[in-house]
């Protein structure tokens, strides 16, 4: 039983980095359509936020997250900007965000509509974040 959980967990992180993949792919050749160039600086960064919402808070945080969605994404440095429900999971999420740079990250977690979203989620939910920066 534990070796199936596994297996499928795996498969489920496989197929997650898969989809990725294949969207900065397809972002990449949106971008060098007709210029022939990319137009990527090396400056943008990646950050993958995994919560967990303990289950008594997951209607109310479902608001909030549509709202932070939706704010986000008219910020002028957010490159992209998504949150997916994991499939064997309801209480786990993960936001997908790709900056212009760090100093436009600075100026989201600096907003009024971040610092409320960081209030909404105080003891609600558990973090896991990573900043990251593409290799290749």
């Amino acid at each position: 039983m534990q070796m199936k959980k596994v297996m499928k967990n795996g498969l489920l992180l496989c197929a997650f980095f898969g989809t990725i993949l294949l969207l900065n792919s397809c972002k990449s050749e949106n971008n060098t359509a007709g210029s022939g160039a990319n137009t990527a600086t090396g400056e943008e960064l990646t950050i993958v936020a995994h919560v967990t919402v303990l289950p008594e808070f997951k209607a109310e945080l479902i608001t909030a997250f549509q709202s932070i969605v939706e704010e986000t994404r008219k910020e002028t440095g957010n490159i992209s900007y998504g949150l997916y429900e994991n499939t064997s999971d309801p209480l786990k999420f993960t936001f997908v965000e790709v900056w212009k740079s760090q100093t436009d990250i600075d100026t989201h977690n600096a907003s009024a509509h971040f610092q409320e979203f960081a209030k909404k989620l105080g003891g609600k939910a558990d973090l896991d974040i990573s900043i990251l920066k593409q290799k290749f």
